[in-house]
């Protein structure tokens, strides 16, 4: 008798292990992420003051991020002046090809203020 149940104990116990392991009928679906083609450009500007600001500004959505002082502002283009500001028309961001300024309109305070290289004119003109 004691031989009946340990020979039914090996014969279930080889029979439940010929299973696969892995499961056929599961697939792995691979998620792709999403492709954004906006035009985003990354510049960094240092001033006189050893103050760096980061300008992020995606030109397909006409939106500027400015990292200043560990603050991160989100600036959309402005209407009515040539530059970017905020929801709440606090700051205002203007660049042209010579000098960048970040200031905080209420209280007519400059943030930021850099002079861009030109050492691509000087090159031009040379």
């Amino acid at each position: 008798m004691k031989n009946f149940f340990i020979g039914f104990f090996i014969i279930l116990t080889l029979s439940a292990c010929k299973h696969s392991a892995k499961d056929p009928d599961v697939t792995i679906v691979k998620q792709e992420t999403p492709i954004s083609h906006d035009d985003i450009k990354k510049v960094t500007l240092v001033d006189r003051h050893g103050d760096e600001m980061e300008i992020i500004t995606n030109n397909t959505k006409n939106t500027v991020a400015v990292r200043l002082n560990g603050k991160t502002y989100e600036l959309q283009k402005n209407v009515e002046n040539p530059g970017f500001s905020t929801d709440d028309n606090q700051y205002q961001f203007t660049e042209n090809k010579y000098e960048v300024t970040f200031l905080k309109k209420d209280a007519d305070m400059v943030l930021f203020h850099a002079k861009k290289d030109q050492q691509d004119k000087k090159m031009a003109l040379q």
